[in-house]
């Protein structure tokens, strides 16, 4: 796995925290007017924060120099001015806490909303480059630190930001040389950080690519656990599935160690410089530069710097996390290609369909090679071919699935490219060999294909054609029976009956029928094939079916080998040439 992971990591484009901050601003921006107002009331309150240690010194002034008898009024205004102040901080604070504890809900609720908004947007060849599991590890672990980051950004980040800044104004006033000092301190400290931080982000990026792939290997495997289970290779994956988290535990364990040895050199640093800073102060009260209240200021100063320093320590290898969190869930939305051109129309009528010179290679193999054909509406027309013809892939090309390479798809004059995605799969419902199904009952099964009002009529119509109705009457509940997960309460040819009674329900202009009845007996298939002929005389179809027998009534049969088309015609003048199709037919009936 050690290799794997460098290959990943070798091509990784930089992601600089500028490109961090627009992907994080992405999701914000949505909320920028509040976000931006309720962080100024943060920083205010931050800001007031610091003015209590010069009050305080002021008190200690005070009464150092107190005589008897002397007014102790200003005692009360100093008093009642610390406690004015401690009180605003607090509202301002809990205030913007509360709307950000809001914000960050609806933070994370859009996010996935739109990370499977993009999901879906993704074409199949997308989807084929990484497994689901993966693709889900990214997305929640993207979720996931944006409620991270505005945790971190509401408790600490904006504190920090502003003490560090309000401490460095302060000692500028009163005196450069402690300026200077702090000034000093926060530079070996920070670059002690940023030169170690390389090494960790590096490390952090290794156990996120690890991690997603465990997690992609882990759904794999318990999403195919019927299969597991008949190999008996449980033992076998489970090793697998140890030697993934050992990888992860092996990079967390290095990421480690560089994580101890900056803690220990940041702590030695911030010992020297904290003695220093003690050292000038007790020199400059001896000398009598400062007063004995003064001491409160700088040494309350120069702890709050030091803790804030701390904070950063502590909390930058959680803001790396963050950083490459983000980054993989926002690498789905910059990796998917967009299908739709600006100026993209809706597909209304048309009247026949023209594939002209398409080419399309499918991990570097030829699957179609200067592909030409016309289908004309109310056509039905038969496709045959041996398996890895390319005929799964001329149906996605004409779904926009997939876009051709070479050539293009014309429905009349306007090519696909030209035409929205979502209205060419409203015109065309496709039936694979293998249906999906999910673990909702048997009729949503069905409907989901239509959103919004259901049509009964539809419904019952698609069930009789489809021949759904005797499997209906055997389930326990009927038609609200549960199907189970990919459909395990069925057997193979009740799911391919199901998945036709869906595509009749969509009701679309073009039903296209990837051997979608190979697993059906014969009086079944006879049956929906008669069904078809009566009921769906105004529908285009292209049928690739399993026994080239039901292709009889076709209106055209295409032969394609070799992703190109080597013979067409009606099947009794395609047997009468007994060329390919004929020896294709003689070899099944034999």
């Amino acid at each position: 796995m050690k290799v794997g992971l460098a290959e990943l990591l070798k091509n990784k484009p930089k992601y600089s925290t500028i490109d961090f901050g627009k992907d994080l601003w992405y999701f914000l921006k949505k909320y920028k007017g509040k976000f931006i107002f309720f962080t100024v009331l943060l920083a205010i309150s931050s800001a007031l924060g610091l003015i209590p240690a010069i009050i305080l010194s002021k008190i200690i002034d005070f009464f150092t120099k107190y005589s008897a008898g002397q007014s102790t009024t200003i005692f009360y205004w100093y008093l009642g001015a610390l406690a004015a102040i401690m009180i605003v901080s607090t509202i301002l604070r809990l205030r913007s806490k509360y709307f950000f504890g809001g914000l960050t809900n609806d933070l994370q609720k859009d996010a996935k909303v739109d990370s499977f908004k993009k999901l879906m947007e993704g074409d199949l060849i997308w989807h084929d480059k990484e497994n689901t599991g993966n693709k889900m590890q990214k997305i929640n672990e993207g979720i996931s630190s944006l409620g991270s980051f505005m945790d971190l950004y509401i408790n600490r980040g904006v504190d920090m930001v502003i003490t560090l800044i309000g401490i460095l104004i302060i000692l500028t006033y009163l005196d450069w040389k402690y300026f200077f000092i702090a000034l000093a301190f926060m530079f070996c400290y920070l670059s002690v950080e940023i030169t170690l931080n390389k090494k960790i982000a590096k490390k952090t990026l290794e156990v996120q690519i690890a991690k997603e792939k465990a997690s992609g290997k882990a759904y794999e495997y318990s999403s195919n656990i019927a299969t597991v289970k008949s190999l008996g290779i449980e033992k076998s994956l489970n090793n697998q599935i140890a030697l993934q988290e050992e990888e992860i535990l092996n990079v967390k364990t290095s990421r480690r160690k560089i994580n101890n040895f900056k803690w220990i050199t940041i702590q030695l640093i911030s010992a020297f410089f904290y003695v220093l800073f003690i050292f000038f102060v007790g020199k400059d009260i001896l000398i009598g530069i400062l007063t004995i209240g003064s001491i409160v200021i700088y040494i309350e100063y120069i702890r709050r710097m030091q803790s804030v320093l701390n904070d950063i320590s502590n909390n930058l290898e959680k803001i790396i996390e963050i950083k490459y969190s983000l980054y993989r869930m926002t690498e789905i939305y910059r990796s998917i290609p967009t299908y739709d051109e600006a100026n993209a129309k809706e597909l209304k009528n048309w009247s026949k369909i023209t594939i002209k010179d398409v080419g399309f290679k499918y991990k570097n193999e030829e699957v179609l090679d200067n592909f030409n054909l016309v289908i004309h509406r109310g056509e039905r027309i038969g496709i045959v071919g041996k398996s890895g013809s390319g005929k799964s892939t001329l149906f996605k090309l004409l779904l926009k699935l997939y876009l051709p390479q070479t050539g293009m798809i014309y429905f009349d004059s306007t090519p696909v490219v030209g035409l929205k995605k979502d209205s060419i799969v409203d015109k065309i419902s496709i039936v694979p060999q293998e249906t999906e199904l999910f673990n909702i009952t048997f009729k949503d099964n069905i409907l989901l294909s239509v959103p919004g009002n259901k049509n009964y009529k539809k419904y019952s119509q698609a069930l009789k054609i489809s021949q759904c109705i005797p499997i209906i009457r055997k389930l326990k509940y009927k038609d609200m029976t549960l199907v189970g997960e990919k459909g395990v309460r069925l057997s193979g040819g009740e799911k391919q009956r199901l998945g036709i009674a869906r595509a009749l329900y969509k009701d679309s202009d073009i039903i296209v029928f990837d051997e979608s009845t190979s697993n059906l007996d014969y009086e079944t298939e006879k049956k929906i094939q008669t069904a078809f002929d009566k009921e769906l005389k105004d529908k285009t179809l292209i049928i690739s079916a399993h026994r080239l027998s039901t292709l009889r009534n076709m209106d055209r049969i295409i032969v394609i080998n070799n992703g190109q088309i080597s013979e067409q015609g009606t099947y009794d003048k395609l047997v009468a040439q007994k060329g390919e199709f004929y020896n294709l037919l003689k070899k099944q009936e034999n």
